[in-house]
């Protein structure tokens, strides 16, 4: 296939397809401009549930065919490491779906993460081209998964794209030594931009069989030039050192696919019931806390409901393409850093549901109140562990 350039306002982006593809890019993906000296480009995706609204049974689709193709050992444990921030949902959700077909074989998931957990090790490592380039991995909390994750034989790396490898290859550098016996590396994304000869590479720089899965390939190429001057008015940035995400979701390791509890379906059930049926819903995440909003979103189409599900996300993207409205927001974590949430004005046809994992704060009180949606605390509505 010919390559296909796409101006930007921030350079000229130019894309070519693997012909060999069974599911076209422009079903997967869009492209984006950012405002990003690293790079001003952005591939934005459709099935993701991040920076635009995704319907979620179209997503649970694309995580069910890449876990079906993921190698693995069945005499070890696997270890699956999902990427922060727009990686994260998509990981869960591939996870989740592998764990659901090897119900006897051990595996530990977990995240990295940009909001550091007190009293746990940490590993630090690179994402050189984002706009938060320091990523954090929690060792795990429970004694029983640092074990499994040294016993692993299989890896299981994952992010919403892949187009240099380099992020994946940094992370192997750090963790490496504590699992030892890895044997087998799966790198797993939505769209592969690599091309073979950057996939070459990074296999010989990983120096272990590695299988690369994904949904789609293609190459790039890109042009940049200065980006235009970004208008309007943040919002004063937020602090509340008092603020703590959950860690025991996914920050510090799990073993087994996550249930929604009931006092949190209770309560959103009784935010529907004084609605029609047939009104839709939106259902927006925070940040990093991605699954959650997604297992709610598929639960309640699943039931007959029409459901769009997005999130919140510190990527700084213009104006663009598909990009069409932005809305500037505070931190909901309290550690003062830009956010943003596109595509989701205010609207009154729909039922919007903000679930979040920190405590209730005025960040997100006045998210929810840009977008005229309620909040569900999940700090509160899921049971912590014992």
């Amino acid at each position: 296939m010919n390559w296909q350039t796409i101006e930007l306002p921030t350079g000229t982006l130019d894309v070519r397809e693997d012909p060999a593809n069974n599911i076209p890019l422009a079903t997967l993906c869009q492209f984006g401009a950012r405002h990003n000296p690293k790079r001003g480009f952005l591939f934005v995706s459709t099935v993701l549930g991040k920076h635009l609204p995704a319907q979620p049974t179209r997503m649970l689709v694309i995580h069910q065919q890449l876990a079906s193709r993921i190698h693995s050992t069945n005499d070890a444990p696997a270890l699956f490491i999902g990427m922060a921030e727009t990686g994260i949902g998509f990981s869960y959700g591939v996870y989740e779906e592998w764990a659901k077909s090897h119900t006897k074989q051990q595996a530990v998931f977990m995240h990295s993460t940009r909001y550091l957990l007190d009293g746990l090790p940490v590993l630090h490592f690179e994402e050189g081209h984002s706009h938060a380039p320091k990523q954090a991995l929690h060792l795990p909390a429970d004694p029983a998964h640092r074990e499994q994750m040294q016993r692993a034989k299989t890896l299981v790396l994952l992010d919403d794209e892949v187009s240099t490898g380099k992020t994946f290859l940094n992370l192997w550098h750090a963790l490496r030594t504590h699992c030892p016996n890895i044997e087998q590396i799966n790198i797993v994304t939505l769209t592969d931009f690599m091309g073979a000869n950057a996939r070459a590479a990074l296999d010989q720089a990983l120096d272990t069989p590695t299988a690369h899965i994904s949904a789609a390939r293609a190459e790039w190429q890109f042009t940049p030039k200065a980006p235009p001057v970004v208008q309007g008015v943040a919002p004063l940035p937020y602090h509340n050192a008092k603020l703590k995400p959950m860690a025991h979701l996914g920050r510090t390791g799990i073993d087994r696919p996550l249930i929604l509890p009931k006092r949190l379906l209770e309560a959103v059930e009784q935010r529907l019931a004084i609605h029609p049926r047939e009104k839709p819903v939106r259902i927006i995440g925070t940040g990093e806390f991605m699954h959650i909003p997604y297992l709610l979103a598929l639960q309640l189409e699943q039931q007959g409901r029409q459901v769009t599900l997005q999130s919140s996300t510190r990527s700084p993207i213009l104006e663009f393409g598909p990009i069409q409205h932005t809305q500037r927001l505070e931190d909901p974590y309290g550690q003062g850093d830009p956010y943003f949430i596109y595509n989701a004005p205010a609207d009154e046809r729909q039922i919007t549901l903000l679930l979040h994992e920190t405590e209730l704060n005025p960040a997100i009180s006045r998210f929810a109140h840009a977008l005229g949606a309620q909040t569900l605390s999940c700090a509160q509505l899921w049971p912590q562990p014992a």
